[in-house]
């Protein structure tokens, strides 16, 4: 039989270190438990399919995730690897990299309505709430109807961030990719895979009253913005314990939960090593409180990524073809191993155990 609950946890561009992580210079360096000490492993797994984990709270396994499927032309995005976690088949395959602009988002909707996670599980959740308006300067999202719009010259006639006037063209543009990272949420492809399964979408409501997440998951980036002329109240700080709780109460309401922490992303384009430290951090302490929350024997953790970034925060501005982390909590080996493609995660999650 399936766990009784499964958490799926997406970190938005966190890569393996191709040159190691037990290098001093490693944003990993400093890992409590997520990438072990070893002075004889590599940055890649070598020859072992999985990496057991000693030191974290509950039995876990690291195990390399291929998202480009060995493509070297062309770049990586994340709706390609959302789409193939959500529908249980290769985005790559039918899509190729993205080719400049190129991302064929029907071709990926598509493919979620020929199968969707979502609608695996009797009671699915989708923890991260949405953002509350609908930026339109920023293109569309799968869920601009159900919102108010704010046009560029709105937002920056009357959005703050860090008291002074958001400005999202020119020279001295300020705010702006934070701002984006606020609203990408609402871009998502899992979004649209969480509508088309009747899944019931949070807002900052359910947010404040503990039922959902950001996916900022602390609130320390909204708390940089002033939305009081679209009547957005701010949102207060979260402890990174109390994000924990609250997604660990969701599971035991549901049989599978997903969220999307997305602040690594944001953290990887700065170029500041210090902050990819911090976020890492970040994500280590969330993890922990976590597992320190449930009972192995009857959820099963996965956490993986999207593409990589962080792990090459000082010389890399794009998105690498690095491989990334999938951390199983709550799985044997055996089974943990065979999640070396996003689309295993489907698998992984949706297959009866003996």
């Amino acid at each position: 039989m399936k766990p009784q609950t499964s958490i799926l946890i997406a970190l938005d561009s966190v890569g393996i270190d191709p040159l190691g992580h037990n290098r001093p210079e490693s944003v990993y360096s400093e890992s409590r438990f997520l990438f072990p000490r070893n002075p004889t492993q590599s940055s890649v797994l070598g020859p072992q399919p999985c990496l057991f984990l000693p030191d974290a709270p509950v039995p876990g396994f690291l195990i390399e995730t291929d998202v480009t499927n060995g493509h070297q032309s062309g770049a990586i995005e994340c709706a390609l690897t959302y789409t193939s976690i959500f529908c249980g088949s290769s985005a790559l395959a039918r899509h190729g990299l993205m080719q400049g602009l190129g991302l064929r988002e029907q071709l990926l909707v598509e493919m979620i309505a020929e199968r969707n996670l979502f609608r695996e599980f009797g009671r699915p959740c989708l923890a991260n709430a949405v953002f509350p308006l609908h930026c339109d300067c920023f293109g569309g999202s799968f869920v601009e109807d159900l919102l108010p719009a704010a046009s560029r010259q709105e937002i920056e006639t009357a959005v703050h961030w860090r008291g002074k006037p958001v400005k999202l063209t020119g020279r001295d543009k300020h705010g702006t990719a934070e701002l984006f990272t606020l609203a990408e949420i609402n871009r998502n492809i899992f979004i649209h895979a969480a509508r088309q399964a009747g899944v019931r979408l949070r807002t900052y409501e359910d947010v404040r009253s503990g039922a959902a997440l950001t996916s900022s998951l602390t609130h320390e980036l909204e708390a940089e913005f002033d939305f009081s002329a679209f009547d957005l109240a701010p949102l207060p700080l979260r402890e990174v314990e109390t994000a924990a709780g609250i997604l660990s109460q969701l599971a035991e309401e549901h049989d599978f939960v997903f969220y999307k922490y997305q602040i690594p992303d944001l953290v990887s384009h700065t170029g500041q090593i210090s902050a990819a430290r911090a976020v890492f951090q970040t994500i280590e302490a969330f993890v922990a409180a976590l597992l320190n929350r449930i009972d192995p024997a009857q959820t099963v953790v996965v956490i993986t990524s999207d593409h990589g970034h962080l792990e090459q925060i000082a010389y890399t501005h794009g998105h690498p073809k690095t491989k990334v982390p999938t951390w199983c909590f709550g799985l044997d080996s055996e089974r943990a191993k065979q999640v070396q493609t996003p689309e295993a995660i489907f698998h992984l999650l949706t297959a009866k155990q003996d």
